[in-house]
């Protein structure tokens, strides 16, 4: 039973034989009865990240001024003290070296662009990069990797989509009252146009157009979903020979040139129905800060509507 006991103990790297502390700081060599003798890494090597993982974190301070950022305790110091540096987190599944897991530059000074390079940092579960000048997009391997869940990044939206604007609008051929128009751009800013009936009298059929600015969550989602539908590809135009239905059109801008898909009675694709209603989500839980009222909405084909 004490040899069986040794043995369970020479496989851990923090004790020696038979229950007793590995002698050493440094690499020491451990050796039980029957077994080989084992190597105990230092408290410092165990906390050394990858290479690799090093060099992406020095290529995003260097990238974005690191100098003169607010706050860069400990950043550029020597290799196993990463993880202290300020903002990076670290963590170890064993068996296995210690990797960094997340990254919090909230509102740090940081400007320019994120270098494809800090996309070695594969093991990232958490990026807060939000508040900072940065330019350009993230890298595609960090995108990926927000796509499936397995990264929460905290980043303003035009850092994760090369789609600027989204404009949807949803009006009946026959209805009065049944049109309404979302802008909806990468800044967060977004626009609604709604017609509203004015019913001074059971009979008024006068209109007004009630205009409400705010600003909305999850941008970049959208813009996944255009890419991953293949909204890109989709034809300009799906009809069908009915009367009294609705007209749905959607113009996107998508790295400085526009799309436009235009469909009526339904007639397109599953994937632009379920685009449409990813849209009507997102503008149902945006906060609206203003309403106003205006004699008539905006439509695409106004010039004033296409300056909106």
């Amino acid at each position: 039973p004490i040899y069986a006991f040794g043995l369970i103990a020479c496989s851990l790297a923090s004790t020696g034989c038979f229950g007793q502390p590995a002698l050493g700081d440094s690499h020491t060599s451990t050796q039980c009865p029957g077994q080989p003798a084992t190597d105990v890494l230092s408290s410092s090597e165990s906390k050394r990240i990858p290479l690799q993982e090093r060099q992406a974190l020095i290529a995003i301070y260097e990238a974005t001024d690191g100098p003169h950022w607010k706050n860069q305790n400990g950043w550029l110091g020597d290799p196993g003290t990463e993880c202290t540096w300020e903002g990076v987190m670290c963590g170890s599944r064993l068996p296995g070296p210690t990797k960094v897991t997340s990254l919090n530059l909230f509102d740090n000074n940081l400007r320019g662009a994120i270098p494809e390079a800090a996309g070695q940092l594969t093991h990232l579960e958490d990026l807060n990069i939000y508040g900072n000048a940065l330019s350009g997009k993230v890298p595609e391997a960090w995108i990926r990797r927000s796509r499936t869940g397995e990264l929460f990044i905290a980043a303003e939206d035009s850092l994760l989509t090369d789609v600027s604007a989204i404009d949807f609008e949803s009006s009946s051929s026959s209805l009065l009252c049944e049109q309404r128009r979302i802008i909806l751009h990468s800044d967060g800013t977004a626009l609604q146009f709604t017609e509203r009936c004015r019913n001074a009298t059971p009979h008024d059929r006068t209109t007004f157009c009630e205009v409400k600015e705010g600003r909305a969550w999850g941008f970049a989602r959208l813009g996944w979903v255009l890419e991953e539908s293949g909204f890109f590809a989709l034809r300009e135009n799906y009809d069908r020979s009915v009367t009294d239905s609705t007209f749905e059109s959607l113009r996107v801008t998508r790295g400085g040139k526009p799309y436009e898909v235009i469909e009526y009675a339904g007639a397109g694709p599953q994937v632009l129905w379920v685009i449409h209603r990813s849209i009507e989500g997102v503008a149902s839980s945006i906060e609206w800060e203003k309403t106003t009222k205006q004699p008539k909405c905006p439509r695409w084909s106004e010039p004033e509507a296409k300056e909106q």
